[in-house]
């Protein structure tokens, strides 16, 4: 019997001459996932609402300027998102890949709103734009990043519910796009960051070596890494998922609970 050729497993994952659009990256497990993408070989797009942000992102990818753009934005706003998502695709061309990773924390009552606009809303809105430009280009994937808080509810039951019914939308979204040829997955991290560690990030003078040192640390729980979040997304990203689609991939080193 005469076996398939099969190409290397390394050819699967780099991301030469591919486009990147990371929402939310101005800091913690997306600016992760950012540095991942870049160093598989991307063009990056880092959108967030945090304008004094791309001095980090200048500083820790100095190297790649010309392969690295940030723009300001709110993903929750309609008009704005689709603005970016035109001058993105005119900077560098095309878009291939969207991880949608913008979020707020929905600690209190009053902060519910806002998380939903940016969880949510953002993702569908960024997801809504970004489908042309894709297409445009042969086809594209798009990672949602979501709470695994999403599966069991949390303690934020009513933000988690609304949360949960944006990650049934991802098998929608999926079905939708399919026909373009763009994949639709949702990652399910089983940990939350500590919010002080964007503050620690912040103080550091070296952000580069402070980035590397937090990928060889255990999060929350000592469930993972923000690394390991990175690896799935770039598998998903990449041609090593492009079979893949509709799925929602949990990240928690076995069952875990919000």
């Amino acid at each position: 019997m005469i076996l398939p050729m099969m190409n290397p497993l390394t050819a699967y994952f780099p991301l030469k001459n591919k486009v990147a659009l990371v929402t939310g990256a101005a800091r913690g497990i997306a600016l992760h996932v950012a540095c991942a993408l870049s160093a598989a070989g991307a063009h990056l797009a880092i959108l967030d609402e945090r304008q004094q942000e791309e001095s980090i992102i200048a500083r820790l990818l100095g190297g790649k300027k010309d392969k690295v753009r940030f723009w300001q934005v709110d993903v929750s706003d309609n008009e704005a998102v689709q603005r970016v998502m035109a001058a993105v695709e005119a900077h560098f061309g095309r878009i291939d890949i969207l991880v949608n990773s913008a979020g707020l924390d929905a600690g209190s009552a009053s902060s519910r709103e806002l998380a939903m606009q940016a969880n949510v809303n953002g993702s569908i809105l960024c997801s809504k734009h970004v489908a042309p430009a894709m297409e445009r280009a042969g086809g594209g994937a798009i990672v949602n990043v979501l709470s695994l808080c999403a599966m069991d509810g949390g303690q934020q039951e009513a933000a988690d519910r609304a949360v949960r019914a944006a990650l049934r939308m991802n098998n929608a979204h999926a079905m939708r796009y399919a026909m373009q040829n763009i994949r639709v997955n949702a990652i399910l991290p089983g940990v939350v960051r500590p919010p002080a560690l964007a503050a620690a990030m912040r103080r550091q003078d070296d952000l580069t070596q402070v980035l590397a040192d937090r990928a060889e640390l255990q999060m929350l729980t000592a469930r993972g890494s923000a690394a390991d979040v990175a690896a799935a997304i770039l598998y998903l990203a990449s041609d090593a998922g492009r079979f893949v689609t509709g799925n929602e991939l949990v990240i928690d080193a076995g069952p875990s609970h919000c």
